[in-house]
């Protein structure tokens, strides 16, 4: 067992700092579309009016994503200039790289925590920096990983409040089948598995009856599109990888992986030249600051 700590009254840093609303995600997108590390606000502006976006609906956006941390902005003159922050950046590097599962090595990983409801803010910072860490929760006050992400876990969470605790540890099932039941609620496999068959029936659809990508509902709209992609995506950034030992071949995080890769070319058919085009109409386009071919993708 691991050393008790209580937690404080920074709890009011709500642990929703860095979730990706769909707005905010179809901001993100923007650059993963043109392939850039930097983009001026009107080219935002103008992209997301095809999605459907008022421009004032993107600017306040723009500065609530600034105000989390989500994105950084500087003057260029007149204009302002956007960046993705290293927390997003490093989420598509996540997407995008390594996908060898970890090893299921007899034990899980744990937090154990007890937070009153008058501290509910402080539960919910809890919950959510250990999903991004990998956590899931197995029943309320236990969370469990393959990882031990004990320290990162603790260095960002408070220290003391009225009445809570929190305690990183170990937890060894006593077979190979009881922790396969532990991860299937945990991870929630089977809920997973339905979302699978979904994303593969839509994206059937767009390929049309050839698999060919583009070829159904040809006319599509972008902000339709990114209804799926959303989706999809979310998907990905929740469903981490899992040992093989503990779910064999049917491994949702790669075929949510696989989903999005496929969602990535039926973008590229569809849209590509719609955005840079849309992008290239701008009086600012020179601001954008371009990534070498391999960048990250939408």
């Amino acid at each position: 067992m691991g050393e008790i700590h209580d937690l404080t009254k920074r709890g009011s840093d709500v642990g929703d700092r860095y979730r990706l609303t769909r707005i905010a995600f179809d901001v993100v997108s923007v650059f993963g579309c043109l392939r850039a590390g930097a983009v001026p606000g009107p080219i935002i502006v103008r992209v997301l009016a095809d999605h459907g976006y008022s421009a004032s609906s993107v600017r306040n956006q723009l500065t609530r994503m600034v105000q989390r941390g989500l994105i950084s902005s500087e003057r260029r003159g007149r204009v302002t200039q956007y960046r993705l922050s290293e927390r997003i950046l490093s989420q598509f590097r996540d997407i995008s790289g390594e996908r060898t599962p970890p090893s299921y090595d007899g034990r899980f990983h744990a937090a154990i925590y007890t937070i009153p409801e008058s501290s509910r803010q402080l539960r919910d910072r809890v919950q959510y920096v250990a999903r991004m860490l990998g956590y899931r929760q197995l029943r309320p006050g236990v969370l469990i990983g393959f990882a031990d992400r004990s320290g990162d876990l603790c260095a960002q969470l408070p220290d003391t409040v009225d009445g809570g605790w929190y305690e990183c540890t170990e937890i060894v099932p006593d077979s190979l089948e009881t922790a396969k039941r532990m991860t299937a609620v945990a991870f929630g496999l089977a809920d997973a598995h339905r979302q699978v068959e979904e994303f593969e029936d839509a994206l059937a659809v767009l390929a049309g009856p050839h698999g060919v990508p583009g070829s159904g509902e040809p006319d599509l709209p972008i902000g339709r599109f990114f209804d799926l992609y959303f989706r999809i995506g979310r998907a990905v950034l929740e469903h981490p990888l899992l040992p093989a030992e503990i779910v064999g071949d049917c491994q949702p995080s790669q075929h949510f992986r696989t989903a999005m890769d496929r969602c990535n070319l039926e973008y590229y058919v569809r849209y590509d030249e719609q955005v840079r085009q849309a992008a290239a109409e701008s009086s600012v386009v020179d601001l954008i600051e371009w990534l070498p071919e391999g960048g990250y993708q939408p």
